[in-house]
């Protein structure tokens, strides 16, 4: 007959891993009821009536503790001398039975397949939508069932080890993950982590939805791009006509920022082929800083000029200013200066490529030997970046005042103001 553990048993191994944090000011949360409950994936009310006998019966005893990256006291749980001794017999018991420990461990020191076949049925789907999520999130947005079957921190957020996540999700419907891509989805999109409302909308195959993203918020997401922004816009599949554009656009674009030039390149040379002009440009755009980004000024400079003979009458600041750094570090100074020149002259909107114009002035400068120039420029790009600062802060007070910061939208304004009248950053 196959012998098993009762619940007060189960608790009392669970204390014995944390006999050393007795004489300490600060204990772990694994040792409140919470964290009880949790590692034994039972509930809050069955953890506290078993507590309740064990202290009667003299084997546990409680106190009041700070817990670990906590800021108020909780109750927590530790043996008696004689609740070890007894944790210790039912230890020996185990080993001399050969009863399996596996099913009665924390979920977090359980490996994947070892979980999954002990876990009840009622349990899996529940497991299955917590692996989903790549960053810690908040226990209470799960369904009731799951309230003390996760391990959380004290501030209810769930993190599950890599190992267990990536079992799990290898044995779980593809359907059932898509639907629980989806619910992560929404639940980012409610704290705004706009890359991993991507990441899950493209796992749950919502491509409209991961496209209509990119081309509200592609600024917003390149501010960080990184590996993981660059998994979920390289899987974007099967592109809504109206949206090529843009999504290919942050292809292209993040891969260059991660340094996946290959990738880029290919995406690039797809964009340089498509019948709007504006994906056209683009792709000639991003080639050539992407060889910026190599060094390799010579081919920078031939997608430039393809970019530039995109259209016939429209003049694109950047775009010329790419070119007069490329000439400049290909040490050619007579043709990028009488660029740059023209756009000054004729005047740029941008205060951030104005500053990058001056600033290529003074460099071209200092190369001709023009000194006294030189010092000019660097001061015009100077002004131009303070006038950038200026713009910035008063669209920052404006988004501050329209959700009703008031206080926020004030100190910002103030300090634009204080820059336009003090002439110095």
């Amino acid at each position: 007959m196959a012998v098993s553990l009762t619940v007060g048993e189960r608790i009392l191994l669970h204390l014995l891993q944390y006999v050393k944090y007795l004489d300490e000011d600060v204990a772990p949360i694994d040792i409140t009821q919470d964290g009880v409950a949790a590692a034994l994936r039972i509930s809050r009310a069955h953890a506290a009536l078993e507590l309740k006998k064990l202290k009667e019966s003299g084997d546990v005893k409680e106190r009041l503790s700070r817990i670990r990256r906590g800021r108020t006291k909780r109750k927590v749980y530790f043996l008696t001398v004689a609740g070890e001794e007894r944790a210790n017999e039912v230890q020996d018991f185990i080993e001399a039975e050969g009863i399996d420990l596996i099913p009665y461990q924390d979920i977090r020191k359980c490996k994947g397949p070892e979980l999954w076949g002990v876990l009840d049925e009622k349990f899996k789907p529940v497991v299955a939508m917590s692996c989903v999520f790549r960053k810690p999130f908040r226990r209470v947005v799960l369904p009731d069932i799951a309230t003390t079957l996760l391990p959380t921190d004290e501030q209810g957020m769930v993190e599950l080890p890599s190992e267990l996540k990536e079992y799990v999700l290898s044995v779980t419907d593809p359907e059932k993950l898509r639907d629980y891509h989806s619910f992560a989805a929404d639940y980012w999109l409610h704290w705004d982590d706009l890359k991993e409302v991507l990441y899950h909308l493209v796992c749950a195959r919502r491509h409209v939805d991961a496209e209509i993203l990119l081309s509200e918020h592609a600024r917003e997401l390149l501010l960080d791009a990184d590996e993981d922004l660059f998994e979920a816009v390289s899987n974007v599949r099967n592109v809504t006509e109206g949206y090529t554009g843009v999504v290919h656009y942050m292809q292209a674009e993040t891969a260059r920022r991660v340094g996946r030039h290959e990738y880029c390149l290919i995406v690039c040379k797809l964009m340089e082929t498509s019948s709007i002009p504006s994906e056209r440009f683009d792709g000639y755009m991003i080639e050539g800083l992407m060889y910026m980004d190599r060094k390799d000024w010579h081919n920078a400079y031939k997608a430039f000029i393809r970019a530039r003979g995109v259209y016939d009458e429209r003049v694109d600041d950047a775009l010329e200013c790419n070119i007069a750094e490329v000439l400049v570090r290909n040490n050619d100074f007579y043709e990028p200066r009488g660029v740059l020149r023209k756009m000054v002259y004729r005047g740029i909107d941008d205060p951030e490529i104005e500053a990058r114009a001056y600033f290529l002035l003074g460099i071209i400068a200092i190369n001709t030997g023009e000194d006294d120039e030189a010092i000019d420029m660097f001061q015009l790009s100077r002004a131009a970046m303070k006038s950038k600062q200026i713009k910035l802060l008063e669209e920052m007070s404006e988004i501050y005042y329209s959700v009703g910061m008031r206080d926020k939208s004030l100190e910002c304004a103030l300090e634009a103001s204080s820059l336009k009248e003090s002439g110095t950053f």
